[in-house]
């Protein structure tokens, strides 16, 4: 029961902290609301920054995740205290969170080269 209230805490607390800061005082004199502009979305010179702007928060997302299955597999790791089930059941966390990550760096780069040579997109990055 403990877990499952700090499971849910800590994953409320990590969708909080990826809320976009508001932008009260966005309106021009005379021009009106630029909503693109006021949030960032105006901003855009290529394709490229468009498509970081989307897949950045996603691939934080599941690097969060991974490290958080990582994290898990560890405690329980540890706590396992010698028993053979809950050793291999641990080591298997470990492993799937490792895969995952893997799969995580392959995603990125297999997205950044189709963006870059088939599609002819420059300028793709993560960012922080």
């Amino acid at each position: 029961m403990k877990f499952k209230v700090v499971l849910c805490l800590l994953l409320t607390t990590s969708y909080l902290l990826l809320i976009p800061p508001a932008y009260a005082a966005c309106v021009e004199p005379g021009i009106g609301v630029k909503i693109g502009e006021c949030f960032g979305f105006g901003q855009f010179t290529s394709l490229g920054d468009a498509t970081s702007l989307l897949v950045t928060p996603l691939f934080s997302l599941a690097a969060a995740v991974v490290i958080l299955y990582f994290l898990w597999g560890a405690f329980k790791y540890i706590t396992a205290r010698g028993q053979k089930e809950e050793l291999a059941a641990a080591r298997q966390i470990l492993i799937h969170s490792i895969i995952g990550f893997i799969i995580l760096m392959f995603a990125f780069l297999i997205l950044q080269f189709l963006l870059s040579s088939l599609f002819g997109i420059s300028g793709f990055l993560i960012q922080g």
